[in-house]
């Protein structure tokens, strides 16, 4: 039973953990996982099983828990599949080999039969720990921000600090029970490795997690009032996926320790929760804040600065967060889309990428150039018939012998409000692809806006596929020349070391780069690219300027002839077998992106279309 035949579409999403990069979860690869908690514990099960169906990891999964019967929570089909075992507490001794432990106890649940929880919660924390200490396994704790105690209104608390604890037990039994199972698996981890997260409040779309906003989702989505208590103060929010990317990284990237986890402009209060969804959904949002005396959330506003300097960011914003909540509350989802892209401007970048397709297609006509839409752009024409609804970039890709004469006759071809970007035209450019840039504009990733001196407007993409060898050795050879090259060029233009995994490789590559000058390496690419160019038969192409590169070759064939697909209402070509190549690309290309990824391709740190905001093309 595959799991996304069990999952919705939004289960789907913070499954397919899609944020995590690759060479991390490649690492789960055959790996033991001792998996233990509540609702948080069966959604992570459910993404190693996702993984284990969609990357082949051949991940074991270990349930435990008391009995069999807490685990009413589960689809019970998942149990049926061979990936996935229950302990009992009492059985765990029968467990010969865990690599890894992931506890997620209490955290994101609402805590209401106190001194049962607190009972159970120790019984486990002890089955788990002695374990772990008796086969070496690492393990990472889920705790939450309810551990620092009542906080002071307007404190953001770092993992070191904490409030008072209120002298209500009542009111400080949450912040008690999450202290006491912190330090219980602090005692135990003599052995093993630790590493303890505390979370923000945790919202995550279909997954029964509590947040204390689920009656505010219900309502949005039905459109009818309701009330949410006024907190008091702000508090951390962050989206599940979020707290999967930083349950990873804590097994295979960051040092031991407590690290807090929250999402990306997460700090709020219920009051800016309703300003939010109002701005979102407007009239469907009709929220009363009222007062309490004891608002009924836990937890505080945290910062999770610690663990970005690890490299693990979050990746969901607040915003993209609750929208997915009230989404999946709705019975036609499908007609809500996300919060529009770049501050509202992803219309006007589109229709001015659309401009930028018709002026090439124009050249391409007039100087008989074959290209293809390329990339998402492809992808976007076959699914779409037009963009990716929330992309916000074009490619087109050509040809060897086309590219370079195209790139002979582009300047002089396009209209003044244009400059055509390579390497060559513009000193402060390295890119090996060449570029269309839309003048008196910015549009910047948090890369390109480090090189200020660069043409950094609104961009359209030209790439060229070059010929490799017919042999897999030749094949390879190339591939790894061409690697090489680009990291020569990539790490010398932003003053970076190489790392790609083997130490002795980025060693060279380090040695080599500081003593090529980044001119000679990019003559070295630019060599290595077009190798074959001359080869007359060629039998395979592939996507060296591109991030394409790391699909490998493909038959030569399926770029050789063109068709013509509609794009947002014009024909413009693609290749003729192009289920062939986007199969090659990316598997089953019809299945749309999880939700969450849904925001554009680029991470832009600098956006300003000045004067083509509300752009339109004029009607064909």
């Amino acid at each position: 039973m595959l799991i996304k035949n069990i999952l919705n579409e939004f289960e789907a999403d913070w499954a397919a953990v899609p944020t995590v990069e690759k060479e991390i979860i490649n690492k789960l690869k055959n790996k033991t996982v001792l998996v233990c908690g509540n609702e948080l514990a069966r959604c992570f099960c459910y993404a190693l099983m996702y993984l284990n169906d969609s990357k082949a990891l051949g991940i074991k999964i270990v349930v435990t828990d008391e009995s069999k019967d807490r685990l009413y929570c589960y689809n019970q089909k998942v149990f049926e599949r061979d990936d996935i075992l229950f302990k009992d507490f009492n059985s765990l001794s029968e467990l010969n080999n865990i690599d890894y432990a992931v506890y997620t106890g209490l955290c994101g649940e609402q805590l209401e039969l106190k001194s049962e929880a607190f009972i159970f919660e120790i019984n486990s924390v002890k089955a788990v720990a002695q374990t772990c200490a008796r086969l070496g396994a690492k393990a990472v704790v889920m705790s939450d921000s309810r551990v620092y105690g009542k906080p002071d209104p307007h404190r953001v608390y770092s993992e070191n600090e904490y409030a008072d604890i209120c002298e209500n037990m009542t009111e400080s039994f949450d912040s008690e029970i999450f202290a006491t199972v912190e330090n219980l698996w602090s005692c135990y981890a003599k052995s093993f490795e630790l590493t303890i997260l505390r979370s923000g409040i945790i919202l995550g779309a279909c997954t029964r997690l509590k947040s204390g906003l689920e009656n505010v989702f219900d309502s949005v989505a039905k459109g009818v009032p309701c009330t949410l208590e006024k907190s008091g103060r702000k508090l951390s929010f962050v989206y599940i996926s979020d707290v999967f990317k930083a349950i990873f990284y804590s097994l295979f990237v960051i040092d031991k320790g407590v690290y807090n986890v929250s999402g990306i402009n997460s700090l709020a209060s219920t009051d800016m929760i309703s300003a939010i969804l109002t701005d979102v959904y407007e009239d469907k949002a009709d929220i009363t804040l009222v007062k309490s005396e004891n608002p009924d959330f836990g937890g505080c506003a945290i910062n999770s600065n610690k663990l970005i300097e690890y490299g693990c960011s979050p990746t969901v914003s607040l915003e993209t967060a609750l929208e997915l909540c009230v989404m999946s509350r709705m019975s036609d989802n499908k007609s809500m889309a996300l919060p529009h892209n770049h501050d509202g401007r992803l219309s006007s970048i589109q229709n001015i990428l659309l401009a930028y397709l018709l002026e090439v297609d124009r050249i391409c006509k007039k100087h008989n150039i074959k290209y293809f839409l390329g990339g998402g752009t492809l992808l976007g024409a076959i699914r779409h018939k037009g963009f990716i609804p929330w992309d916000d970039d074009a490619d087109i890709m050509m040809l060897r012998e086309d590219y370079d004469k195209f790139c002979k006759i582009a300047k002089d071809e396009m209209p003044s409000s244009m400059t055509f970007q390579t390497n060559k035209t513009d000193k402060s450019c390295f890119y090996e692809f060449a570029k269309f840039r839309l003048n008196d504009t910015v549009f910047a990733t948090g890369f390109a806006k480090n090189h200020k001196q660069m043409h950094n407007g609104l961009a359209f993409d030209i790439f060229c596929h070059d010929k490799t060898a017919n042999s897999r050795l030749g094949q390879k050879l190339h591939l790894g020349m061409t690697l090489f090259t680009r990291a020569l060029v990539f790490n010398k233009w932003n003053n970076r070391k190489a790392e790609n995994g083997s130490k002795i490789q980025s060693l060279f590559t380090n040695v080599c780069k500081a003593l090529f000058p980044i001119r000679f390496s990019l003559w070295l690419e630019r060599r290595t690219l077009s190798f074959f160019k001359r080869k007359k038969n060629a039998k395979y192409l592939y996507d060296g300027m591109g991030r394409n590169i790391y699909n490998g070759c493909f038959p030569i064939e399926l770029l050789d002839k063109v068709i013509y697909v509609d794009f947002e209402g014009y024909k413009l070509p693609v290749p003729e077998r192009y289920d062939e190549y986007l199969t090659f690309l990316y598997g089953d290309y019809m299945e749309l992106a999880p939700l969450s990824t849904r925001l554009g391709c680029h991470e832009i740190k600098l956006c300003d279309i000045g004067k083509y905001d509300g752009f339109k093309l004029k009607e064909n």
